[in-house]
């Protein structure tokens, strides 16, 4: 088989022709610039101010079934055997709030605790043992020496994912979020979670908290949780871009959100253009907030690398680098020296 320079010459014409006619490019003007730049998903913010806003500041402790307390007072009200010689006036009385929400005091006998906060529970110690047992009104010293602590597990995308033993007072949603070292700190400019699904054990019931997205008005509250609550923080699905025509490595890439990516690093992750046709224009489709789809075409090569060095690729970006009648001439040649080069070698071999 033999190739005619004839015949390669009239076929390059016509493929050259056969591209020209598809050649023109339309570059987008000031107004559709604007247009182009406002489409694109919008990229929710965690509004962590109306998050901590919303979290009700936490009152004094109230004492509940489980805790450990100790009083510090006379020893005529604790001691066994207050008559005996001490050099230590005072004496130390521990007691666990038993699920009645009471605690036994020495001399006074079942003083109920539960429900009080530490102030309140000293002065009914005191009210009890004067003056029906003591000539005057005791100091008492309350403090809480043991936290009862209930377990609740936290998952998804938050920094300690795991079984958390919170007290009482923090058996929050917020106290859960909290203990688990909160939502994860690569979302500080994204927020990292769809919502926060909260599964309880008791009832199987499952609810639903929305975390809330700056600019738009979204409630958020904190909620109790129960003894054995599953809460999941849910993660956005990973953003992608895509990169589809004259590049090495074409596909969807990851975008992640504390990264900005132009035009030109978009194209390089896939692998950078087709050095053969080097193709001197992308086209970006980009989705509008209606649905619809603003495409605009920039060049890649000469001057036009200033313009495409500074274009914002968006989340959910499709870039087609397109074949034009030169690039398509450059591609076309090089099978052709391909060919002939096969063709020689084989001839050489006979």
């Amino acid at each position: 088989m033999k190739l005619s320079l004839g015949s390669i010459g009239t076929s390059l014409l016509v493929s050259v022709a056969i591209a020209g006619c598809s050649a023109a490019r339309y570059f987008p003007d000031a107004a559709q610039m604007r247009v182009f730049e406002a489409a694109g998903p919008v990229q929710p913010e965690l509004d962590r101010d109306a998050l901590l806003a919303s979290i009700a500041p936490p009152g004094p402790y109230r004492l509940d079934a489980g805790d450990v307390v100790e009083l510090r007072g006379p020893r005529a009200l604790f001691a066994a055997d207050a008559a005996a010689p001490s050099a230590q006036p005072f004496e130390v009385c521990m007691a666990r709030v038993d699920e009645r929400g009471a605690i036994e005091v020495p001399l006074v006998g079942t003083v109920e605790a539960k429900g009080r906060t530490l102030l309140e529970l000293e002065s009914v110690v005191q009210n009890a043992a004067h003056p029906r047992f003591l000539l005057q009104k005791p100091a008492i010293v309350a403090r809480i020496v043991e936290h009862e602590r209930i377990a609740v597990n936290v998952l998804g995308a938050v920094e300690r994912p795991g079984v958390h033993e919170l007290r009482r007072d923090q058996l929050t949603l917020y106290g859960a979020l909290a203990s688990a070292g909160g939502i994860l700190k690569s979302s500080n400019l994204v927020v990292g979670a769809r919502c926060i699904r909260v599964r309880s054990k008791e009832d199987s019931t499952t609810r639903d908290v929305v975390l809330p997205v700056k600019g738009l008005n979204v409630p958020f509250s904190d909620m109790a949780l129960r003894r054995g609550d599953v809460v999941e923080v849910e993660r956005y699905e990973p953003d992608t871009f895509t990169v589809v025509g004259l590049v090495h490595k074409p596909g969807a890439f990851e975008y992640p959100p504390e990264v900005t990516y132009n035009l030109m690093q978009a194209i390089a992750i896939a692998g950078g253009v087709d050095i053969v046709a080097d193709p001197p224009y992308a086209t970006v489709f980009r989705r509008a907030q209606d649905g619809t789809i603003v495409p605009a075409t920039f060049a890649i090569s000469g001057n036009g690398l200033i313009e495409s060095s500074a274009l914002r690729i968006k989340p959910g970006d499709v870039i087609v680098v397109e074949h034009t009648a030169a690039s398509w001439t450059r591609s076309l040649f090089a099978q052709i020296l391909r060919i002939q080069f096969g063709f020689f070698v084989d001839n050489r071999a006979l």
